[in-house]
């Protein structure tokens, strides 16, 4: 790995850049089968409306217009589909701004061949066939370029059948449900996507910081850790050249730059570590956490409680803000302070008051999962006030300190 790589990889930035990284990714994995269905779906419309067209071109006041329509979508389809198939089917911004164009100039000429007073029954087929091939690429592009594209596209067959003057009013309502035929789908499509891309962001999200539940009370978070190996890899092959005679001594000004960067990289992690709990890993590493909730445990409580705990109190804050609006749901959980006293009744127990408050929730929509995960941390009460909940709760674990001291009578 060269300095600058090294560099790049190193730093306090890094994990945030790393995460972006991740997140940019995750919106497009698992729509492979999704994308299947809804490109087979668009197949099915763009084939309907070009029998329609079929069975009415007759009626058309200019014919040819829709017929230069329907060659220019249809080439715009073939190229297309053989573009996507040369890149692995990844649309990139310039051939979908391409297709666009040339989805607008095939819309606008079936618009203009069925513009007419006398034109009874006739609907713009090839426009609508557009919405089609809007519904077959929705996996392959951010959902809001589809959905604009789409309204766009509403836009103009309802401008045109509102501005046309006819003869027989009777024809409107069939006109507009022939428009809606072609807009709906996608804007569903849209909304399954960008729901399904959710949870599927969430999902991956929620295994990452999984793993910090069965951390030990000091382990390293996941980018620390990779940071750390990345950092002991640089030195061992310094190291190596040094030894095997492949690096002089003494270090040129560039080498000896690039072991001090090293030393000193090495020595912030011997300095911070053990100062963060798994639950400070957890919500550092998390995007759904990171952003949105806030931890005040000082004294470092969340390292006592034990593994089904730690797993109850992180899906719980997880679930109630995962579930929320991203924009406006904040949460802080405070650990602590806590009374050292042994609890009556059961012996070397530490009972740890947990609460956690959260602004931007509403009750009704708390997932009940929410509620199962905090019984596995303590007994919890809960008040609500209009959108601010707040939950309390005692989890009681073993007290190290009485485990001590009954080592030392023994």
């Amino acid at each position: 790995m060269s300095v600058d790589a090294l560099e790049e990889a190193t730093g306090p930035t890094r994990r945030y850049r790393h995460r972006r990284a991740i997140d940019r990714q995750r919106s497009s994995l698992g729509t492979t089968q999704l994308g299947i269905g809804l490109s087979v779906s668009g197949v099915i419309l763009v084939v309907y409306a070009a029998i329609r067209f079929v069975s009415s071109v007759h009626h058309y006041p200019r014919p040819l217009l829709s017929v230069v329509a329907w060659l220019l979508l249809t080439a715009a389809i073939v190229s297309t589909f053989l573009l996507l198939r040369r890149s692995a089917f990844h649309l990139s911004d310039r051939l979908f701004v391409a297709l666009l164009i040339q989805l607008v100039v095939v819309a606008a000429l079936d618009l203009a061949s069925v513009w007419s007073r006398d034109a009874v029954g006739v609907y713009p087929t090839a426009a609508a066939a557009v919405g089609g091939v809007l519904l077959a690429v929705v996996t392959l592009r951010p959902v809001r370029d589809v959905a604009a594209a789409t309204v766009v596209l509403g836009l103009m067959l309802v401008g045109s059948i509102l501005t046309v003057t006819r003869t027989q009013t009777a024809t409107l309502g069939a006109e507009l449900l022939f428009a809606a035929v072609a807009v709906v789908p996608p804007l569903i499509a849209c909304a399954i996507v960008s729901q399904y891309r959710r949870i599927v962001r969430l999902e991956l999200d929620r295994v990452m910081v999984a793993s910090t539940v069965a951390s030990v009370r000091d382990a390293l978070g996941f980018f620390d850790s990779e940071e750390l190996v990345t950092l002991d890899l640089e030195a061992e092959e310094l190291f190596v050249g040094v030894a095997d005679g492949s690096v002089d001594l003494p270090l040129s000004p560039e080498l000896a730059a690039r072991a001090s960067r090293l030393a000193t990289e090495l020595r912030r992690h011997l300095m911070s570590e053990g100062k963060e709990s798994w639950l400070e890993h957890a919500f550092q590493e998390s995007s759904v956490l990171s952003d949105s909730a806030t931890l005040r445990d000082p004294e470092r409580l969340a390292t006592y409680l034990a593994t089904d705990q730690r797993d109850g109190l992180l899906s719980a804050v997880w679930l109630l803000l995962g579930e929320a609006d991203a924009q406006s749901a904040r949460a802080v959980l405070t650990l602590g302070p806590v009374d050292r006293s042994e609890r009556p009744g059961r012996s070397g127990a530490l009972v740890i008051p947990i609460v956690l408050e959260a602004v931007g929730v509403q009750r009704a929509k708390v997932d009940p999962a929410v509620w199962e995960a905090l019984g596995r941390v303590g007994s919890s009460t809960d008040t609500y006030q209009k959108s601010r909940i707040r939950i309390e709760i005692d989890s009681t674990v073993d007290n190290p300190a009485a485990g001590q001291r009954k080592g030392e009578r023994q």
